[in-house]
């Protein structure tokens, strides 16, 4: 046996060394030193000592024959130690610090072993079974008498029991990993790979390891199995690229594509960068590109990684791509060596689909040698618009307009879409589409189209279906400011480029496979392991789960069972959901869901006040106001008015012993406010049989929004003011006069029931959204007199949109469509769904003959019991008083306007809330001005004296109050 080398053992010793047994006999210790014709250097001249005390190795021209000299040194190392440590015998003494690694390492030997193992079982049971001379009975691991350990492989030495021989068991089988040297354990190699595929590290896999109580991984053996499985996953990524792009050039050229003179052929493609790092300004060090087919395969045909090695300590021959300029200049750098590459494969990436975040476009046309057109990425395209309209509505302030809200801007941005989709490949169709967006959403419907606009087709009834209210927005400063923006993608430029509807959505979507195996919070960059967890990332775009045990396959190493079937279910998985997520169904839904969460979202924000913001830094202790004493608020809450609650209603329940007589009523009006006033009013009875109608002269004129709805108007005629319907002038009556006539309407049809029974009659005033609207107009306008004889005649009000909502709330049968929906609880929705036809809405009379037919005469076959209970039926005297507190706190809110009801400060919910207890801004001010903020706080969060209840007078909340206290410590300061 021949060793190139002579090791020192000065600081460290050799197991390997120190165990080899010159089996063969070799030369005696004599022939060493008798050797005349080729002496070998003395040790004295070829050993040398380390800086770092580890072995030093010396090429040597001849090798001693023997290693005798190698037995007699290594015993009198070991005679030196335990000289030098004879003293530390005692297992309870610290080990002296001159111990080593290699002395630690040889007491592990012996130990027993203990804790986790993995084992393949296949490779254990194969190892127990080559040992033919043990056959003479089983081996135990009671016998084991030491093990060694490779990463998570081990080989343990087990004695037999029968014939006293050691065996040799591995746990896990080898492959070849090199042309050189030892053979790897497959356990090491899978656990790197798993790693890669999983997107962690050692130290992660470290912790996995040790509280699974078994041995973890050294660096070494890490990074050589990464590097290993690494180089096997670029080759595969490589290789599944090249047999995209082929497939894709033969199936254009079977489209008929034809090639160009340098037998170049043109395929379309999209492209993207990748960043590995998070960080503001495009500072990342590393990054990849790609392209993709756009066709029907949709797989990455091509990808290069985009590293700096200067910065990142990265070996300049080792990296993908060298690139010395700044993390800006990546993305056009890469997209040029992409497009310069293509040619050799025999095709050139003719078109391609990107997004204008960079200056891709204008390297490509500078530096490639072939023409390229660049698409305009229709997803990002809509981000952009929506960041800028975001940006309009936080950073602009627009008085007596409509606000930008949330709806306001996904209503626009879904035009946006609209107008695109619906003119693919028409550029001057998306121009003349786009320039309808904002004249649409302002009422001006001149140059819309009749296939999308639903004002062209019913101007009476159209509403917007996502705009607030479905109202018309207001505001010329607001209008000018989005024309200005939706005149930017209105030129010939974008709006060719807008025009093919492409997308890069699959580079994003291959961002997102690739920031599964190199996370963003992690910094991979500073190696080549981000090299190969890119690859993981193509690899597993191009050929599904299946690329792990292609990788395992590459190195020779049998993928097993479980992870063929593993691979197979996922990639199962991620096919049907995809074809899941592409379906029509999925779209809507989740569309829904997300108009769900966003309406959500705002009622709870809007609700909670300011909770997180930039710099919010507002806090109050609420402690503090423990020095107001019951004294103290008395002497606050008697400069104040007296507090205020909202009326309860009493609760309502069906009684089989009354009789029910139900009066639908309907109202037309001038507005839709509280300065509404009443035009017409109508009713009939159960049978419908008694109908009354009339029409009344308001004081008012009839605003624009409600003559588009009930076609009624005001025209002066000599002088006089005469109401029109229809353009058709009605003969009207004072209001007295109407609101007499009604009662005595209601008189008559409560006297026809009581003629046809003994049992006690119980009348209810039916209306669609009469709660909200119908019942408190005629109370508002009709004077104390119209209430108390309601009181009298014992009337009841009911509102029919509530009974709807609790219906389709509970799923009723006759209320569903044949693909599962509910029709809208408005009432031209129900007609149109019960009766299969429409009726002339927004006419008093005739709305209350539809609604009794939906109600009496319909499939849904409600019973009185049904109604009662499920349409929320008050008593005229709370509608009243209910009419009374409502006008009231919408006057006590008109004296927060332009003050603390502002988006800075309180939202309409809170000033509600506000007024509807009895304050307002001037009382406020007051309590500031006299008792400061404890004063203010105690005003607004203690419980009022004159309640029983435990709750306070506004909310305690100490967001809501410390934007209150600013807002007054900011107005006395200037």
């Amino acid at each position: 046996m021949k060793f190139p080398y002579v090791y020192s053992m000065v600081g460290s010793v050799s197991l390997a060394a120190a165990n080899v047994n010159d089996k063969e006999g070799g030369n005696s210790p004599s022939s060493l030193t008798s050797q005349s014709s080729s002496p070998s250097p003395s040790p004295a001249n070829h050993v040398k000592r380390s800086a770092n005390g580890r072995f030093t190795k010396h090429g040597a021209k001849e090798t001693p024959k023997s290693l005798e000299h190698m037995r007699r040194g290594y015993q009198n190392y070991i005679a030196k130690r335990k000289l030098e440590f004879g003293n530390c015998i005692d297992e309870n003494e610290p080990p002296s610090k001159r111990e080593t690694r290699s002395t630690q390492a040889a007491t592990e030997r012996e130990a027993i072993p203990r804790g986790t193992r993995f084992i393949d079982l296949d490779v254990f049971r194969e190892s127990l079974q080559s040992y033919i001379h043990c056959q003479s009975g089983p081996l135990s691991f009671y016998n084991v008498a030491d093990e060694v350990r490779y990463g998570l492989a081990s080989t343990f030495v087990i004695k037999c029991p029968f014939c006293g021989k050691t065996n040799q068991v591995k746990t896990s089988g080898q492959h070849r990993s090199g042309k050189c040297g030892p053979p790897a354990f497959d356990i090491n190699t899978r656990v790197a790979l798993g790693c890669l595929h999983a997107g962690i590290g050692q130290t992660h896999i470290n912790n996995v390891l040790s509280t699974l109580n078994a041995p973890t991984l050294n660096s070494v053996t890490f990074k050589l199995r990464e590097r290993e499985v690494g180089k096997a996953v670029e080759s595969i990524a490589k290789s599944s690229c090249q047999n995209c792009l082929t497939m894709e050039k033969n199936e254009a050229l079977q489209n008929g594509v034809k090639s160009d003179e340098g037998n170049l052929v043109p395929i379309p493609c999209s492209f993207d960068m990748g960043w590995q790092r998070r960080g503001k300004g495009h500072n990342s060090r590393t990054g990849q590109a790609a392209c993709w087919t756009i066709q029907q395969g949709q797989k990455v045909v091509d990808f290069v990684i985009g590293q700096n090695p200067q910065e990142s300590n990265l070996n300049p021959m080792t990296a993908e791509k060298n690139h010395v300029a700044s993390s800006k200049a990546m993305e056009p750098d890469a997209a040029v060596e992409l497009f310069n590459r293509a040619p050799t494969q025999g095709v050139k990436f003719s078109i391609y689909t990107g997004d204008d975040d960079s200056t891709t476009e204008a390297h490509i046309r500078q530096k490639v040698a072939y023409d390229v057109e660049k698409f305009s990425d229709i997803i990002h395209m809509k981000r952009s618009l929506t960041t800028r309209l975001y940006n309009l509505g936080q950073n602009a302030k627009f008085d007596n307009c409509s606000p930008l809200s949330q709806k306001v801007i996904n209503h626009l941005v879904k035009c946006f879409s609209y107008a695109i989709a619906q003119n693919k490949g028409d550029s001057k169709g998306i121009q003349a589409a786009l320039r309808c967006i904002v004249p649409h959403a302002f009422g001006d419907h001149c140059n819309c189209a009749v296939t999308w606009c639903g004002f062209k087709s019913d101007p009476a009834s159209y509403k917007h279906k996502d705009l607030p209210y479905g109202k018309d927005l207001h505001g010329e400063k607001l209008q000018s400011a989005l024309n200005n923006i939706f005149k930017d993608y209105c030129t010939d430029a974008v709006a060719e480029k807008l025009a093919p509807m492409t997308n890069s959505q699959r580079n994003e979507a291959l961002n997102s496979v690739v920031g599964s195996k190199n996370p963003k919070i992690r910094f991979y960059g500073g190696s080549d392991s981000n090299d190969f967890r890119i690859a993981c990332g193509i690899a597993q775009t191009n050929l599904r789960y299946s690329y792990v045990s292609r990788t395992l396959e590459a190195l020779n190493i049998e993928p097993g069972n479980f992870c063929l079937k593993y691979g197979q279910k996922m990639t199962n998985q991620v096919n049907n959901d995809k074809i899941r997520k592409s379906s029509l169904d999925f779209k809507r839904g989740r569309a829904n869901g997300h108009r769900q969460n966003c309406s959500q979202t705002a009622r709870k924000e809007a609700r909670e006040g300011k909770t997180y913001e930039t710099g919010i830094g507002l806090n109050l202790d609420l402690n503090r106001t423990s020095t107001v004493t019951s004294s103290t608020m008395k002497e606050i809450e008697s400069i104040v008015p007296e507090y205020t609650t909202r009326p309860l209603a009493m609760p309502f329940k069906y009684e089989e012993n009354k009789v029910y007589n139900i009066i639908i009523f309907d109202t037309e009006t001038t507005t839709t406010g509280k300065s509404a006033e009443l035009c017409q009013l109508s009713a009939t009875d159960q049978s419908g049989m008694h109908q009354f109608s009339t029409y009344v002269l308001p004081k008012q004129d009839i605003d624009y929004f409600a003559s588009r709805v009930n076609r009624l108007k005001i025209f002066n005629i000599n002088g006089e003011r005469r109401l029109f319907k229809d353009n058709k002038e009605v003969s009207t009556v004072p209001l007295q006069e109407a609101v007499l006539k009604f009662l005595s309407f209601i008189s008559q049809s409560v006297d026809r029931a009581k003629s046809q029974t003994n049992k006690n009659i119980e009348t209810v005033l039916l209306g669609h959204n009469s709660s909200i609207f119908d019942t408190p107009v005629p109370l508002r306008n009709s004077g104390t007199h119209f209430t108390e004889r309601l009181q009298k005649m014992d009337i009841c009000f009911a509102d029919s949109l509530t009974l709807f909502k609790t219906l389709i709330r509970k799923k009723l049968p006759c209320l569903q469509n044949s693909d599962g929906t509910f029709p809208k609880p408005n009432q031209s929705s129900l007609y149109n769904f019960l009766f299969a036809k429409s009726f002339e809405a927004h006419d008093a009379l005739e709305d209350v003959l539809a609604l009794r037919k939906i109600i009496f005469e319909s499939r849904l076959e409600l019973s009185l019991k049904t109604i009662i209970e499920n349409s929320g039926v008050v008593s005229a005297a709370h509608a009243a008083n209910l009419a009374k507190y409502l006008d009231y706190r919408h006057l006590l809110m008109q004296s927060f306007k332009d003050n603390l009801h502002h988006p800075q400060y309180l939202k309409k919910n809170m000033v509600e809330k506000i007024s509807g207890s009895g304050l307002s801004s001037d009382d406020l001010k007051m309590v500031y001005s006299k008792y400061g903020r404890e004063g203010l706080i105690a005003i607004l969060s203690k419980p009022p004296t004159s309640s029983s209840s435990a709750s306070p007078r506004v909310s305690n909340t100490p967001l809501i109050l410390a934007t209150i206290v600013k807002y007054f410590e900011e107005k006395i300061r200037q």
